[in-house]
């Protein structure tokens, strides 16, 4: 917050014997009327916003652009990096939070600080009752998710790239099931009528 000078405090060296008068000609002209317009201006304006609570407008996605119009498509894949970072964004709180868990919840003493040969100091298997175990897997999952959607795509994708892989992926499973359950097998039907 800026200092300001309240309007019933007389300026500084308002009464010197020379300089005085100067300082109250000046303070009058140029002080007062700047003070009495911000008062007003600020009243009109109200309070400003945030700065960390900038809004972008949603755009149309990559999907709904023409190939020709290319202002469409460049707001398109700023909008589309911008929700990479919030994303990442996310990952990184996760992860975080995670590491937080496992170090409050480690246990003290030798527990706490035994080699890893004698196994984890942190029960986070497949059916644990531990406190971390349900960050661990909202983490494991937001990352599958971001692997799926970002993955193999390089540092600053294109949304074109990732919409069309997002498309080869749709087919892959209405052809072949899940992604990570294997091909299906061919019909032999066909085979044995030929």
């Amino acid at each position: 917050m800026a200092w300001t000078a309240s309007e019933d405090e007389p300026p500084f060296m308002h009464d010197h014997p020379v300089l005085g008068p100067f300082v109250r000609l000046g303070y009058g002209a140029i002080v007062k009327p700047t003070m009495w317009m911000r008062k007003k201006v600020e009243a009109i304006r109200g309070e400003p916003p945030a700065y960390y609570h900038r809004r972008f407008e949603r755009v149309p996605t990559i999907d709904e652009c023409s190939t020709r119009d290319v202002v469409c498509r460049f707001e398109a894949n700023q909008q589309f990096l911008r929700d990479k970072e919030v994303e990442s964004q996310v990952i990184m709180l996760l992860r975080s939070r995670l590491e937080d868990c496992i170090f409050y919840e480690k246990g003290t003493g030798s527990r706490g600080w035994q080699p890893l040969r004698y196994g984890a100091t942190v029960d986070i298997q497949e059916g644990s009752t531990h406190k971390c175990k349900p960050i661990l897997d909202t983490f494991q999952k937001a990352l599958e998710n971001f692997f799926v959607k970002y993955g193999e795509c390089g540092k600053t994708p294109q949304a074109e790239t990732v919409y069309m892989k997002q498309k080869h992926r749709m087919m892959w499973e209405r052809r072949h099931g899940p992604i990570g359950t294997g091909m299906k097998e061919d019909n032999p039907t066909t085979e044995a009528s030929e």
